[in-house]
């Protein structure tokens, strides 16, 4: 159980990192923000792809957090100031 919530956390990190930089511009979010997102794109990607290899899930669940951060960022609610996507 502890070996699968280091794993989540791991794969998280990777995931946000990769979704991080797939979005284009800078995005004003520390590092536990970053996992948390990466963890979010991580058990939506291992809903869906069951079964998957770990390079096709990385890829997809990037793609994900790509997405979650530019809709975060869109919304606002990561509090960023110096959103550029609102102007």
């Amino acid at each position: 159980m502890i070996g699968s919530l280091i794993g989540a956390l791991v794969m998280g990190t990777i995931i946000g990192f990769g979704g991080r930089a797939v979005l284009p511009g800078a995005q004003h979010i520390g590092l536990g923000k970053t996992i948390g997102l990466g963890v979010v794109a991580n058990l939506i990607v291992s809903a869906l792809t069951t079964g998957a290899g770990f390079f096709f899930s990385v890829i997809i669940g990037s793609a994900v957090a790509a997405a979650l951060l530019w809709i975060a960022v869109r919304q606002g609610w990561l509090g960023s100031a110096t959103n550029s996507a609102a102007a």
